[in-house]
């Protein structure tokens, strides 16, 4: 899928929903890095971990700087992990 212009409107809420890429014995670093806003790859502002979901669960991200809202799928071993041992420099606040 193209996208013709891939930064997000002023104040309107985008969402991008993606999964993500780390290995539960990945470093604190490469896990954070999962989250990096995707318009301009900051850490997040604002990450929200939902534990409720079946079968994995979902960090909702907002970046204040760009205004860019996005969702992170993460499976069950990813959840555990930020569960037991969030990364340095990801604040995850709980649904």
């Amino acid at each position: 899928m193209l996208f013709a212009d891939a930064r997000p409107a002023q104040h309107q809420g985008v969402i991008l929903t993606d999964a993500a890429r780390f290995s539960v014995d990945d470093t604190d670093a490469l896990v954070a890095a999962s989250f990096a806003c995707p318009y301009c790859l900051r850490t997040p502002t604002h990450a929200t971990f939902n534990l409720d979901e079946p079968n994995g669960s979902a960090v909702s991200c907002r970046c204040d700087e760009c205004q860019g809202s996005w969702v992170v799928a993460v499976n069950v071993g990813q959840a555990m992990r930020l569960a037991i041992a969030p990364p340095e420099g990801l604040e995850l606040e709980p649904a």
